[in-house]
C-alpha cells in the first residue's frame, strides 16, 4: 500500500533554550505528538479513504512497513497484512460516516513468522479543513485468544471428566449392585452417602411399603449406626469387625451379618468417609450346623467301625484256628483216606480173587444164577477197586506224596494200550469208536503211566456219557510251542457252560443229585488236571449240550523235573 505522507516522526528541533512561558512551535509540538504516538503499544495509524496509509506509530510500522534492507520474509508478511487489512478496511466501508467499527483482524508477525490476533477498531474522519480518512486502531486479541482456546479446551476435558466421573460412577453403580453382599458408604456423621441394592433392601424401605417393613429398616439403621460408632471414637482403629444383628425388613426373619467397616483418610490423616461391608452368616452357621451333625454322624460311625473292626479280628482269630484246625483234620481225613483204602483194597482183592477162581471153575461147575451172581459181585468189586484207587491218588497228591516216573515213550503205542484196554467196554456200546494220529508224532518225555490214566479216564467218561454218534481219540503236535496234544471228542449228552470248570473239581459232578443218572465219585476228572499240572500240562474242555465234548490234554514234549 503506497504512502504518499510521512510515516516516521520528523527530525527533533534544536537544542536552543526556551523558558516556560514561550510557546511551542508547531516543529516541537509535532515531534512531542509523534513520540507520544508511538509510545502507545497497540499500532496506530491514519489511512485515507481510498485505504492508503498516511500516518502509522512504530508498532504499525512494524506490521505494514518493511524497506529496501528487509529480508524477504519480512516482506512478504508485510505485503500479506496490508492485502488482510485492505480487504477488512473494504468490509467495514458499509458502516455511517462517523461510525466506530469494530471486527477481528488476522495478521502476521514479520519478525517471528506467528499468527497475530487482533481487534481493528476503525473511526472514520471527515473534519472541514482536514484530510478525510480512516484512523484505526489494532488491539492485539493473541493472548487473549490462546487464552479463549486455553478456556475452550479446559471446558471441554472438564466436560469429558464430568463424563467420565459419570460413566465410572455408572460403572461402580453397576459393580456394586451386582456384589451379593451389602456395601455401604457413609460420612463421618452417619449419613448414608451411596449403597449398594442389597444395602438398600436392608436399610431403605420403599414409601409404599407398610409401617412394620419401615420399622424394621429404622432398627437394621439404628444398629448400625452403633456398630459405626466404634470407629467414629477418637483413637479408634481404622478398621472395626464384629456380630451385626439385623432382620429381613419385608418378613423379619432374623439375618445374622458379619460386619467388616473401614476408614477412608484424607491426605492430612482426617476421616471423610467409612466403607461397610456386610456378609451374611445365615448359611455359614446352617454349614457349621450340618458340619457339627457330620462329625457327630462321623465319630458314631468310627466307633461302629472300630467295633466293627475288633470283631472282624476276632472272628478272622476264629477262622484262623479254624483254618488251622481244618487243615488238621483234612491231614488226618487224607491219613484216614489213605491207611483204609490199603485196609479196603487187601481184602477187596483177596474177594476178587476168589470170585476169579470160582468163575474159572476151580470149585467145579456152576448153574447159569451162579454164574450171573459171581459176575456181578466180581463187576461191583472191580468198580469198588477203581473208587478206592481214586480216593488213593487224589489222597497222595494233596499230601504231595504222589511219584512221577518219567522216561521216553510214543504216543502211538500209548494209544493203542488204551484202545485195547478199553475195548470191552467199546463192545458194549453202540458207538464207532476210532483214533486219528498225525504223522511222525515225536517222542515224549514223561510219566507214561500217568498220561495212560489220564486218557483212560478221558475215554471212559466219553463212553459212559455218549449214547450214540462217535468217539474219537486223536493226538497232534505243536513244534512251535514243544507240546502235545491228545484230544478225546464225543457227541455225548455235552455240558453248560456254567458247569465247565465245576466237573474239574473234587467230588463234584454235573448232576449230583442222588437220583442222577451217572455213577461215579467225580474225583476223575479233578485227578486228571492235577495229574497234568504235575506234569507241567494242562486238560481244557469245549462242550455243547446236546452235541458233545473235546477233552484235550496238552503236555510239553519234555515234563520239567521237580
Amino acid at each position: 500500500m503506497p504512502s504518499t505522507a510521512p510515516l516516521t516522526p520528523p527530525a527533533a528541533p534544536g537544542s536552543e533554550a526556551r523558558t516556560e512561558s514561550e510557546p511551542l512551535s508547531a516543529d516541537r509540538e509535532r515531534a512531542l505528538l509523534w513520540r507520544l504516538v508511538d509510545a502507545v503499544t497497540d499500532p496506530c495509524f491514519f489511512t485515507g479513504l481510498e485505504g492508503r496509509l498516511l500516518i502509522a506509530n512504530a508498532s504499525a510500522r512494524q506490521l505494514f512497513v518493511a524497506d529496501e534492507a528487509s529480508n524477504a520474509g519480512r516482506r512478504r508478511a508485510v505485503e500479506l497484512n496490508q492485502r488482510l487489512l485492505d480487504t477488512a478496511l473494504a468490509s467495514l466501508a458499509t458502516g455511517g460516516a462517523s461510525a466506530v467499527r469494530r471486527r477481528d483482524l488476522s495478521l502476521v508477525d514479520p519478525v517471528e513468522g506467528t499468527d497475530l490476533l487482533f481487534e481493528l477498531v476503525s473511526t472514520p474522519v471527515q473534519e472541514p479543513g482536514c484530510t478525510p480518512g480512516v484512523v484505526c486502531v489494532l488491539r492485539n486479541m493473541t493472548d487473549l485468544g490462546r487464552a479463549t482456546r486455553a478456556l475452550g479446551e479446559s471446558y471441554r476435558r472438564l466436560r469429558a471428566s464430568e463424563q467420565q466421573a459419570r460413566s465410572e460412577r455408572l460403572r461402580l453403580d453397576l459393580i456394586l449392585d451386582s456384589v451379593a453382599d451389602p456395601i455401604l458408604l457413609t460420612d463421618p456423621a452417619g449419613g448414608t452417602v451411596l449403597m449398594n441394592d442389597p444395602a438398600e433392601r436392608l436399610f431403605a424401605a420403599p414409601h409404599d411399603s407398610g409401617e412394620a417393613t419401615r420399622r424394621r429398616a429404622r432398627t437394621n439403621d439404628a444398629h448400625l449406626s452403633s456398630f459405626l460408632s466404634h470407629l467414629l471414637s477418637p483413637g479408634n482403629a481404622r478398621r472395626w469387625r464384629g456380630e451385626l444383628p439385623l432382620v429381613e425388613p419385608g418378613t423379619g426373619a432374623p439375618m445374622p451379618m458379619e460386619a467388616v467397616a473401614s476408614k477412608v483418610l484424607s491426605d492430612q490423616g482426617e476421616t471423610i468417609s467409612i466403607v461397610t461391608l456386610l456378609h451374611d452368616r445365615t448359611e455359614a452357621l446352617e454349614k457349621a450346623r450340618l458340619l457339627e451333625q457330620l462329625r457327630a454322624a462321623s465319630n458314631k460311625l468310627e466307633a461302629k467301625v472300630h467295633a466293627a473292626t475288633a470283631e472282624l479280628a476276632e472272628q478272622n482269630e476264629k477262622l484262623r484256628r479254624q483254618a488251622f484246625q481244618l487243615e488238621q483234620a483234612s491231614a488226618a481225613k487224607s491219613q484216614f483216606l489213605a491207611n483204609m483204602s490199603h485196609e479196603f483194597r487187601t481184602p477187596l482183592n483177596a474177594i476178587l480173587g476168589y470170585t476169579n477162581m470160582l468163575l474159572q471153575g476151580v470149585s467145579g461147575e456152576m448153574t447159569p444164577q451162579q454164574r450171573r451172581n459171581l459176575q456181578r459181585i466180581d463187576s461191583n468189586g472191580r468198580h469198588l477197586l477203581q473208587v478206592i484207587n481214586e480216593i488213593l491218588d487224589i489222597t497222595r497228591i494233596e499230601a504231595g506224596r504222589m511219584p512221577l516216573n518219567a522216561a521216553d515213550f510214543e504216543l502211538p503205542e500209548l494209544l493203542q494200550e488204551v484202545m485195547a484196554e478199553m475195548d470191552p467196554i467199546v463192545a458194549r456200546t453202540k458207538l464207532a469208536v476210532h483214533t486219528a494220529l498225525a504223522p511222525q508224532l515225536p517222542p515224549v518225555h514223561g510219566d507214561r503211566q500217568k498220561v495212560k490214566q489220564i486218557v483212560l479216564n478221558l475215554l471212559s467218561n466219553a463212553l459212559k456219557f455218549t449214547h450214540e454218534g462217535s468217539v474219537q481219540v486223536s493226538a497232534d503236535s505243536a513244534p512251535a510251542t514243544s507240546t502235545v496234544s491228545i484230544s478225546v471228542k464225543d457227541t455225548g449228552i455235552g455240558i453248560a457252560a456254567e458247569h465247565l470248570e465245576k466237573i474239574f473239581e473234587d467230588f463234584q459232578q454235573v448232576d449230583s443229585s442222588p437220583t442222577r443218572a451217572y455213577g461215579g465219585t467225580g474225583l476223575g476228572l479233578s485227578i486228571c488236571r492235577r495229574l497234568a499240572t504235575m506234569m507241567g500240562g494242562s486238560v481244557a474242555v469245549q462242550s455243547t449240550p446236546g452235541q458233545g465234548s473235546t477233552f484235550t490234554l496238552h503236555l510239553p514234549r519234555r515234563m520239567r523235573q521237580a
